[in-house]
C-alpha cells in the first residue's frame, strides 16, 4: 500500500458525478483507493441525454461490477442507415455479430436508469459521493491538490480529475483552451414515450440526409424513442422548440397523438478537443476534455474510455508503482483515438447536414452508385490502435479479445472477471514463460496463465498474433510476440 493516504483526505478527488466521473470513481475505489467525488446536483439528470454505448464500454461496466445488472434494461442496436429524403438507403452500417469484448457491438440505453446503477455500484465499491456539493476552486500545490467547496470546506487529494462536463469550470479556471474542429450545428432533440401498442418508427438508427431538414431517428429501450432535427438558417431555438412544431416534425414518422414528448431541447453539436488534458496533478476527462457531434453515438463512450485509461495509471501513481510522469501517457494515448472518432463524426455530420439541394443530389448520386456497385454497407467505425510508446510495445495497442475461460469450479467465467483488475500475461505454454522473466510481472500483480491450463486463451493469442501476449489493466495489448517482454521501464520503479 506504499504511497496511499499520506497527508491527504483522499487519494483521488473526482469533480462531476455524471457517467464518466462516477465510473472513474468506482474503478479507483474497487482498486482500494480512497476516492471522493463531488457534484453540484443531488440526483442524476432525470431525462436521457446519451443513448448509445458500445461493447468496450460494457466491458468497462463489467470491470466496475454492474454489466450483468445493466444489460437487461438495454437493447441491442442492429445498426444505422443513411437515407435520402425519399428514404432510399445511401449507406448501411451494421453492427458486428462478434466483438473483441464478448458483448454486443452496439447498445441503446436509457441514461437515468443506467446512471443510478453506476452510482450504486461506485458506492458499493467504496467511493464516497458528495452530492449537492460543487467545487468552486482547485489549487494544485505540487504535492497535493486542494479543492474548495461551495460550503467553504476544503478537501485535499493526491490527484483531481475534472469530469465536470462541456462547460467545465475546472478547465476554464486552468485556462486550458479548446481546439475547434469547426463543426457547430444547433439541433432540436425530442425524446418521446410511445403509447401502448405504438411500434417504434424504426428498429435501426436512421440518418435522414434531407436537404430540406436533416434529421435523425434513434431507437431506445421501449417505450422510448428519440428524434433529432437540425435547425435551418434563420431559425431560433424559440421558434422551433414548441409543441406544434414538434408534432409537425414527427408526423412523417409517427402519429403525434401516439407519443408523449418527454423532453424537448435545442443543443448545439460541437467538435472540440482540449489542448491540455493534464496540468500537474489535475486532469480532464470526458466532455471537459473533448466534445463530439452525436452522429456515431460515441460521446459518452469516449469519456468512459478516458476513465478506463486513467484508473489503473492513477492507481499505480498513488501506490508508488510509478512516478507521476506515467500520467503523461494519458493524453498521448487517448487524444489520437478521440481525434479519429470526433473527426469521423464531423465528417458524417457534414454529409448529413447538407442543405444545398444540388450538393445533396450529387452526394446521393455518388453514394447510390456505390451501393448499386455492391458497396454501401459497412460495419461500425473502428478506433485506431494506441500508438507505440512507454506503455505500448511491439504488437500492442489493440483491445484484447476476452474469451470465456474455465474457472476453478469448472464453470465458464469471462477472462477479465477471472483475472481481476490487473495485467494479464497469456502464453501458449509454460516454456514461453521462463520463471526469471515472469517474476517481475508477478510482483506487479499480473495474472499469469497459459493455454495448457486454459485452452480458451488460444483465442486471445490467435487474435493477438503471437505465442505470448501481455494485456494491460485497461484490456489493451501491451506487447505480443514469441517471448515474454520486460515490464515497461516506466513501471520499474516497483522493481529497483
Amino acid at each position: 500500500m506504499t504511497g496511499i493516504g499520506i497527508g491527504t483526505d483522499c487519494d483521488v478527488a473526482v469533480i462531476g458525478c455524471g457517467p464518466v466521473g462516477v465510473v472513474l470513481a468506482g474503478l479507483l475505489a474497487k482498486r482500494g483507493l480512497r476516492v471522493q467525488a463531488f457534484d453540484r446536483d443531488v440526483d442524476v439528470f432525470p431525462l436521457p441525454r446519451a443513448a448509445h454505448f458500445d461493447h468496450e464500454i460494457m466491458r468497462v461496466f463489467q470491470e466496475l461490477g454492474c454489466a450483468d445488472a445493466i444489460a437487461p434494461s438495454t437493447i441491442v442496436n442492429k445498426g444505422m442507415d443513411f437515407l435520402t429524403a425519399d428514404r432510399q438507403v445511401l449507406l448501411s452500417m451494421r453492427a458486428s455479430e462478434r466483438t473483441t469484448s464478448g458483448w454486443p457491438a452496439s447498445i441503446m440505453f436509457h441514461q437515468p436508469g443506467v446512471e443510478h446503477m453506476l452510482r450504486t455500484t461506485a458506492v458499493a465499491n467504496g467511493a464516497v459521493l458528495h452530492l449537492g456539493h460543487a467545487v468552486d476552486h482547485v489549487d494544485d500545490r505540487g504535492d497535493q491538490v486542494v479543492l474548495r467547496l461551495d460550503d467553504g470546506r476544503s478537501v485535499t487529494a493526491s490527484f483531481a480529475v475534472a469530469a465536470d462536463g462541456a462547460r467545465s469550470t475546472v478547465r476554464k479556471q486552468l485556462g486550458i483552451t479548446m481546439d475547434d474542429l469547426e463543426f457547430e450545428e444547433p439541433w432540436l432533440v425530442l425524446d418521446v414515450v410511445l403509447r401502448d401498442g405504438t411500434p417504434p418508427p424504426s428498429d435501426v438508427a436512421l440518418q435522414v440526409c434531407d436537404p430540406a431538414r436533416p434529421h435523425t431517428l434513434v431507437p431506445m429501450p421501449w417505450p422510448r424513442f428519440r428524434f433529432e432535427f437540425m435547425l435551418l438558417p434563420g431559425e431560433t431555438a424559440e421558434s422551433i422548440n414548441t409543441p406544434q412544431r414538434a408534432r409537425e416534425l414527427m408526423a412523417p414518422w409517427v402519429d403525434p397523438d401516439a407519443v408523449e414528448v418527454e423532453r424537448s431541447a435545442v443543443y448545439t453539436f460541437h467538435g472540440l478537443i482540449a489542448r491540455e488534458w493534464r496540468r500537474g496533478r489535475v486532469l480532464l476527462a470526458g466532455d471537459a476534455a473533448h466534445q463530439t457531434p452525436p452522429f456515431l453515438g460515441q460521446g459518452m463512450c469516449a469519456g468512459i474510455r478516458d476513465a478506463a485509461n486513467l484508473a489503473w495509471k492513477l492507481d499505480a501513481c498513488c501506490r508508488g508503482v510509478a512516478a507521476t510522469s506515467l500520467l503523461d501517457t494519458y493524453q498521448a494515448e487517448r487524444e489520437p483515438q478521440v481525434r479519429a472518432i470526433v473527426g469521423a463524426a464531423v465528417s458524417f455530420g457534414r454529409i448529413i447536414c447538407t442543405t444545398d439541394p444540388q450538393v445533396a443530389a450529387e452526394r446521393n448520386a455518388g453514394m447510390l452508385a456505390a451501393r448499386s456497385a455492391g458497396g454501401g454497407t459497412t460495419t461500425e467505425t473502428p478506433l485506431p490502435p494506441l500508438t507505440e510508446g512507454p506503455l505500448i510495445a511491439h504488437g500492442g495497442g489493440r483491445l484484447a479479445v476476452q474469451p470465456r475461460v474455465t474457472d476453478a469450479r469448472g464453470g465458464a467465467s469471462r477472462l477479465d472477471d477471472l483475472a481481476g483488475q490487473t495485467w494479464v500475461l497469456a502464453a501458449r505454454s509454460r516454456h514461453h514463460v521462463p520463471s526469471g522473466l515472469a517474476a517481475p510481472w508477478e510482483s506487479l500483480g499480473a495474472w499469469v496463465s497459459t493455454a495448457d491450463e486454459h485452452p480458451e486463451l488460444h483465442a486471445l493469442l490467435d487474435a493477438a498474433g503471437g505465442d505470448v501476449a501481455v494485456v494491460r489493466p485497461d484490456r489493451y495489448l501491451y506487447a505480443v510476440g514469441e517471448q515474454l517482454p520486460d515490464v515497461p521501464a516506466i513501471l520499474q520503479r516497483a522493481h529497483p
